[in-house]
């Protein structure tokens, strides 16, 4: 493995929506807003490029009793990321002075993506960073996998990806790419000295 992919949402930056509704609607209210299919449907849509404010217009024709809350949980949505995850940036500093090339592929929706680079400024760090928002393209789509790959210039059996659970590493596996599970940097850690990449 000569190359790393690093997802950004609870592998680099701590992501939790639940944050932008807490103290802001009743937590009952919170709950059901977040279990909605709707919102996950709107998140993955403005995941691969719909502009925010176009989700707005959708939630309002296919939920308008979510609508007030969505408005909300988009005002508020900075306070979704609380920081870094504790020791990633360590990890990828620690790869880049071993000279491993480093980017980063992220779910996330262009007009906001500067939360998670001001939460962790590591992200700059990273040769080069695709935000599916940017590329309208998003996992699980095995298409984005294949467009990180040309755009990075690698081959699959030389590009590891991180990711967490929800960021469908199976998809990147059936595309050719390596994968590990993250769950945290030490553990991260130890599966990259595994491999001999630290």
């Amino acid at each position: 493995m000569t190359a790393l992919i690093f997802d950004v949402a609870n592998v680099i930056v701590d992501w939790d929506p639940m944050r932008a509704l807490a103290g802001a609607v009743p937590d009952e209210v919170a709950n059901d807003f977040l279990a909605a299919e709707v919102f996950w449907e709107l998140n993955a849509r403005t995941d691969a490029g719909m502009p925010l404010a176009d989700a707005v217009v959708e939630m309002d024709d296919q939920a308008p009793h979510l609508v007030d809350v969505y408005r909300v949980y988009l005002e508020r949505f900075p306070l979704t990321v609380s920081g870094p995850i504790a020791g990633t940036a360590e990890v990828i500093g620690e790869l880049l002075a071993a000279g491993v090339r480093c980017y980063g592929l992220s779910n996330w929706a262009k007009e906001n993506f500067n939360i998670a680079r001001r939460a962790n400024p590591v992200i700059d760090d990273l040769a080069d960073v695709i935000v599916s928002g940017e590329v309208g393209l998003a996992k699980p789509d095995p298409e984005i996998f294949r467009y990180a790959l040309d755009r990075f210039e690698t081959r699959g059996d030389e590009t590891l990806v991180i990711d967490d659970p929800q960021g469908n590493p199976a998809t990147a596996a059936e595309v050719g790419l390596g994968t590990v599970l993250f769950t945290s940097a030490a553990q991260l850690r130890d599966e990259l000295v595994r491999l001999r990449l630290l």
